[in-house]
């Protein structure tokens, strides 16, 4: 889950000079100075107030490690690996040098994908 955030919604007092009708307040708003718990709209104490909690929405991106080649480096019938336990990209993220693996000269394909972990974000990240 994300974050827990929490806020008071409706008013559920009665009001007995509205004839036991509530007054519709639908947010609380607190007042200023030393009556900090009153609602600023008709007065009522905070505690009139439904408690509401929400938490933020949570958005996980997956992480995949490039381990072991699985390329056949065997001219013959035989299976052969070159023996490359992971992938070390050949230039910066993003470019398509980034998918060729500097020890072995293959592309990140041959190399088999595991994944690690899911990783929570934040939707300012996304």
């Amino acid at each position: 889950m994300g974050e827990k955030t929490a806020s008071d919604a409706d008013c559920r007092k009665i009001h007995s000079d509205l004839y036991g009708k509530g007054d519709g307040c639908q947010e609380f708003m607190a007042s200023q100075g030393e009556h900090e718990l009153e609602c600023a709209i008709y007065g009522c104490h905070r505690n009139f107030h439904i408690k509401v909690e929400e938490y933020a929405p949570v958005k996980y991106t997956t992480e995949v490690v490039y381990t072991a080649c699985n390329k056949n480096h065997s001219i013959y019938q035989r299976y052969s690996m070159d023996g490359c336990k992971e992938v070390t990209p050949s230039g910066e993220e993003g470019t398509t040098e980034a998918l060729t693996c500097t020890v072995c000269g293959c592309h990140k394909g041959y190399h088999r994908n595991e994944v690690s972990k899911e990783v929570p974000i934040s939707f300012d990240e996304a």
